[in-house]
Parts: C-alpha cells; sequence; structure tokens
C-alpha cells in the first residue's frame, strides 16, 4: 500500500494537471525517506500561542452559551488559563473546555439520581456557571498529550524542515 501511494505520488509530480497535495502526521519521525523526499515542503506546526490558546477557550466556552435551548454560562479569566495550559495541543485544549462544560450537567444528573421516587418536592435544575477554578480543577485531571513529544518535534524540525 505504501509503494503505491509513493507510485501514485511519482506520477502527479510528471502530471500537467496542477495537484496539490497536503499531508499532516502527529508522528512525522515515524515517515520514511521515500516519503519526504516526494514532500516538497515540511512544516512544523508547532503548539497554540498563549494567545491562541486563549482563543480557543473563549470560542468553546463563551460567557453565555446557548444550545438546544440550555445556557450555560462562564466566568473564566481566559488570560490566566491560557496561561496555565502551555504545552497543551489545540485537542487537548477542546477536551478540556468539554470537561468543564460538563460538570455543571454532572451534578444534575447525580442530584436526579439522588432523588427519591416518594419524594414529590424535585430541586430546581439550573446549570451552575462555569469558574475558573473549576477549568483549574479540570486541568488537574486533563493532561496534555504533547508535551512530552516536543524534543522530538523540535529536532525533526531542525533535521526536516523546508519551507
Amino acid at each position: 500500500m505504501k509503494t503505491e501511494l509513493l507510485v501514485q505520488m511519482d506520477g502527479l509530480a510528471r502530471s500537467d494537471d496542477l495537484v496539490f497535495v497536503l499531508a499532516a502526521s502527529n508522528l512525522p519521525w515515524e515517515l520514511d525517506h521515500a516519503m519526504l523526499r516526494r514532500l516538497e515542503k515540511r512544516i512544523l506546526v508547532s503548539l497554540p500561542s498563549s494567545p491562541a490558546r486563549q482563543a480557543m477557550i473563549s470560542h468553546w466556552l463563551p460567557p453565555l452559551s446557548c444550545t438546544g435551548g440550555v445556557e450555560l454560562r462562564t466566568v473564566l479569566d481566559y488570560e490566566a488559563l491560557a496561561k496555565e495550559m502551555e504545552g497543551y495541543s489545540g485537542s487537548d485544549i477542546r477536551l478540556a473546555c468539554k470537561e468543564a462544560a460538563m460538570r455543571p450537567v454532572r451534578k444534575i444528573f447525580d442530584a436526579l439520581e439522588s432523588h427519591q421516587d416518594d419524594d414529590t418536592d424535585m430541586p430546581a435544575i439550573q446549570l451552575e456557571t462555569v469558574t475558573t477554578a473549576d477549568f483549574l480543577n479540570v486541568i488537574e485531571h486533563t493532561k496534555p498529550s504533547a508535551r512530552n513529544l516536543m524534543d522530538r518535534y523540535t529536532a525533526w524540525e531542525r533535521e526536516y524542515q523546508s519551507v
């Protein structure tokens, strides 16, 4: 299968058609040299910067989010959270945001599960506001997936990057 891919890429190079090939790898050091030769431009896309992390957190956890008739409110120090998430990938940040948003929902499920059938007084259901402290607690339990690989990414970039 790999050989067929390499043959097809060689065919693209000889073709008069304008074809743009974009390849991505989370483990670029696993690519063999034959593939690297065929990829003319090799660029390492690093982990998100602090402003990018801040933008991601504010995008996925805005101050007020209404989805399906459910309101989720947040009171977050986006700048402080972005600093705390140094070394997190974009998918790590999204996962942490989803987890922070789910915590108030889980509290409601816990209240519903502990409610006795014979008890007629059902507590009012309202999602709690997600705070910076809540998010920091999520970060403690959601470790970054790429931080330990940064040295390998940097070494690969030094050896193979061509811009």
